[in-house]
């Protein structure tokens, strides 16, 4: 369910015309905040979808993302904020996108917009980033019928890290689990991989 209400959303501005202003539409990366920070810059202008908390009652979800508008600051903030005529700016963004998720349909399934919230980060400001999130919800979602077990895939390896006092940052852990890990500057305290025979 929430995989292809996500899905969706990220092709209802692909394929509009705020799409092609844009140099990147897809779901939120999963990364450390200075990492995403990073990304974001890199990216810009760009539209992210992420799914956010939602309520369940009597066997129907208010299905709750966030569509996160980002906008670069590359003429001035003036520019970054209004557009310039060479580059989309957040509230050019923020308009299209509130046209767009107001009604639009994502699975089938129409989409409100319930509120748009500025993100005041130092950090956004250093990049040179202006950034807005477009809250959508979608009430009387049915949920997705039982899962069927025999059609997920076996995992053929398990791996976990321990870390045991004193705990490292979220940033230090974010290295341990990339592929390969990254153990250059710190390492958990355990580490154990587990290989499955079929």
């Amino acid at each position: 369910m929430l995989a292809e209400l996500e899905d969706g959303l990220v092709a209802l501005v692909k394929n509009a015309a705020l799409g092609q202003k844009l140099v990147t539409v897809a779901g939120l990366p999963d990364l450390d905040s200075a990492s995403l920070v990073k990304r974001m810059a890199a990216e810009a202008p760009a539209v992210y979808v992420a799914p956010m908390d939602f309520s369940v009652a009597d066997g129907l979800a208010a299905a709750r993302f966030g569509i996160a508008c980002v906008a670069r600051n590359s003429r001035g903030q003036e520019a970054a904020r209004k557009g310039d005529g060479k580059a989309i700016g957040l509230a050019q963004i923020i308009d299209s996108v509130l046209a767009l998720m107001d009604g639009g349909k994502a699975d089938g399934v129409v989409f409100y917009v319930t509120g748009v919230g500025f993100q005041a980060d130092e950090a956004f400001y250093a990049a040179g980033l202006y950034v807005a999130t477009v809250a959508v919800e979608a009430t009387g979602v049915a949920l997705p019928p039982a899962l069927d077990e025999d059609s997920l895939a076996l995992f053929k390896t398990f791996h976990a890290d321990y870390d045991i006092e004193p705990h490292e940052t979220a940033a230090e852990r974010g290295k341990w689990v990339g592929e390969p890990p990254d153990h250059s500057t710190s390492a958990p305290e355990v580490s154990e991989t587990n290989i499955l025979q079929p």
